[in-house]
């Protein structure tokens, strides 16, 4: 079940974000897909300051059969969530944000409670065991030189707040487990049928395997301080060519995360790399030490370690994979079932903070 449920820890920070949370199938995914490359910047998101009132912390956000979520609590997981960049935005951006994300933590907060409620009302008891064996799990996912009560201190908890909400996870836990099956069959017409009726997301495409030397420009670079950066490219490059060491020479001079790797970029289809980069990485022959090309990031020296041509895996390739992937929805499907159920029995009132929100 723990593919059904994640736990996400206990507390607020480090020990995160509440009991326990839905960990959403995302449906069998492309063979081959990658996590695009660190040269990718990452997505900003626009929020309008002011778009949206600073709310009363003590207003209900929603209320499931007389447990309470106040809008000061919801906004204190969001910070959270945050991290360090929450203390620095303004009330009027941070109320902008909390309105944008109060409805997904009041519908966790729901759905969280009703599976605690219910859980008490089974009177679903826990071993002393299981709480120590999950005790050790959480204390070997500190991090190195952490000891649980610095993690507990940094969360403002108690051992004894601690200790009850681990308690509470694995009712909950235990309760999941209960409804649903962990047995469940998935049978050969079953992987058969998905399969065929799905077989674009089995297809990879063309892609290189590739790495790289980036000798990166500044902001504040003018058009000598890029001539001198070219020339160091070109110098590693012929260095290269020569013969000298790839991964040692990342190592030592790359401007990319990916020098800790000796510069290796990983195996990636067309589409992830900024164009010039790509142009350069399909055209080159695997092994060849290319010439310096040009992006919005620097200067690059390219090597081109493998190459996999387009195809779409055999039903053979895939089954156990899309075997497991189905048992899974079924899965979801019926914990969606449980909770739906719930909801059914349950007295849930959300604000109009949440109510009168737009659709996102």
């Amino acid at each position: 079940m723990s593919r059904v449920i994640k736990r996400v820890g206990i507390g607020t920070g480090l020990l995160t974000c509440g009991l326990m949370v839905l960990a959403l199938v995302s449906g069998c995914k492309q063979e081959g897909e990658k996590v695009k490359s660190e040269m990718q910047p990452a997505p900003v998101v626009d929020v309008k300051e002011a778009s949206v009132p600073v709310a009363d912390p003590a207003t209900v956000l929603v209320d499931v059969s007389g447990t309470k979520l106040t809008v000061g609590e919801a906004d204190k997981q969001i910070a959270a969530m945050l991290g360090p960049q929450a203390a620095a935005m303004g009330a009027d951006r941070m109320a902008a944000i909390a309105g944008r994300f109060r409805k997904q933590v009041a519908d966790r907060f729901v759905m969280r409670t009703l599976l605690e409620q219910e859980a008490a009302r089974r009177n679903i008891t826990v071993k002393d065991s299981d709480v120590e064996s999950a005790e050790a799990m959480i204390k070997q996912r500190l991090p190195e030189g952490m000891t649980l009560d610095a993690a507990l201190a940094g969360e403002g908890l108690s051992e004894a707040q601690f200790r009850s909400n681990l308690v509470a996870e694995l009712r909950v836990k235990g309760l999941v487990e209960s409804e649903v099956p962990t047995n469940m069959v998935v049978s050969d017409e079953e992987i058969t049928k998905a399969y065929e009726q799905d077989k674009s997301r089995f297809a990879q495409p063309e892609s290189v395997q590739a790495r790289h030397i980036l000798v990166k420009f500044d902001p504040a670079d003018d058009d000598k301080a890029k001539a001198a950066k070219k020339e160091k490219a070109e110098a590693l490059q012929k260095q290269l060519v020569g013969g000298a060491d790839f991964e040692k020479l990342a190592r030592e001079n790359s401007d990319c995360p990916s020098k800790e790797r000796g510069g290796d970029l990983g195996l990636f289809p067309r589409g992830q790399m900024v164009k010039p980069f790509e142009d350069a990485a399909f055209s080159q022959p695997v092994s060849q030490i290319g010439p310096v090309v040009e992006t919005s990031f620097g200067y690059h020296i390219i090597q081109v370690t493998g190459r996999s041509e387009a195809k779409t895996n055999t039903l053979e390739e895939v089954k156990v994979r899309l075997g497991e992937h189905l048992k899974q929805r079924k899965q979801m499907e019926a914990f969606e079932a449980f909770i739906s159920k719930l909801k059914g029995s349950a007295k849930i009132a959300y604000s109009d903070l949440i109510t009168s929100e737009p659709a996102r």
